[in-house]
């Protein structure tokens, strides 16, 4: 497995849970993850594992909980160029839950219960590639919460005993 995570705060403490991991730092946002995705030379055999914080809309996912991304949608293009990408089953027992790609904060959900900034990238590289994608996301915020409000540490920690178990169980 290959751990992809945007940035070194989302990635420093499941590196030390598993120092022996593939661990990947693939930068903030759409562009730099496929970019990083094609450098990766990736096998068909390879599963690759976007990990990372995001926002939920409103009180259907709890902040510091854990999910699996089963469906990403970039929902900043026009309704006629979007695509939904679909998992044709899920990788993990974690919750499955339906995710926006954004590259600023969106008020309205168009029925996603969560948000993050590269989601899109990951499917749309491994729909391309024909790589296993697996998407992991904590749950820090509420959409529009100011900074100041995000449980980022509480998220990163659990999403890090997460990726644990995940890590053991292959």
């Amino acid at each position: 497995m290959i751990y992809l995570f945007p940035t070194e705060l989302e990635a420093k403490a499941f590196r030390a849970l598993c120092p022996d991991a593939k661990v990947v730092i693939s930068g903030v946002g759409m562009a730099a993850t496929a970019a990083t995705i094609a450098s990766l030379g990736c096998h068909r055999d390879d599963v690759v594992v976007l990990a990372g914080i995001a926002g939920a809309y409103g009180d259907s996912v709890a902040v510091g909980s854990v999910v699996e991304v089963v469906s990403e949608e970039c929902v900043e293009l026009p309704e006629r160029f979007r695509h939904t990408y679909q998992q044709p089953q899920p990788y993990t027992a974690l919750r499955g839950v339906r995710s926006n790609t954004v590259h600023t904060m969106q008020r309205v959900s168009h029925g996603a219960e969560i948000e993050n900034m590269e989601g899109a990238a990951l499917f749309a590289m491994a729909e391309s590639l024909g790589l296993r994608a697996v998407e992991v996301r904590a749950i820090s915020n509420r959409v529009g919460d100011s900074f100041d409000k995000w449980s980022v540490d509480e998220a990163v920690e659990a999403l890090a005993h997460e990726l644990k178990r995940l890590e053991d169980e292959k």
